[in-house]
C-alpha cells in the first residue's frame, strides 16, 4: 500500500505539470508569445498521454480509497472501478490509433 501511495503522489505532481503545461501551451497558441507551432504540438500530440496515464491512476486510486472508506468496497464496486480504468486505457489507446 505504501508504494501505491508514493506511485499516487509521483502520478499527481506529473498530473499538475501537464496541467500547467497544458495552459501555458494554449496560451502560447493563442496569444502568440513564443512559438505557436511548437506549443500546439505539444498542447495537442504530446501532453495528452502522460497527462491521461497520470489522471487514470490518480483518480482511480482516489475512488478505490474511498469506497473503503465509506464501507463500499464490495464485488459491484470493484467491477465498476474496473470499467472505469478500463474506459480510460480505451481513451489512451483510441488517441494513439487516431495518431
Amino acid at each position: 500500500m505504501e508504494l501505491m501511495s508514493r506511485i499516487n503522489r509521483i502520478s499527481a505532481w506529473i498530473l499538475m505539470a501537464c496541467f500547467i503545461l497544458y495552459m501555458l501551451s494554449g496560451l502560447d497558441t493563442q496569444r502568440r508569445v513564443l512559438i505557436p507551432q511548437l506549443s500546439s504540438l505539444v498542447h495537442l500530440k504530446y501532453l495528452f498521454i502522460p497527462a491521461q496515464s497520470a489522471f487514470t491512476y490518480h483518480s482511480s486510486f482516489a475512488i478505490h480509497l474511498a469506497l473503503k472508506r465509506w464501507d463500499l468496497w464490495s464485488s459491484a464496486s470493484k467491477v465498476i472501478l474496473s470499467f472505469y480504468i478500463l474506459a480510460n486505457l480505451a481513451l489512451i489507446g483510441f488517441y494513439i490509433y487516431a495518431q
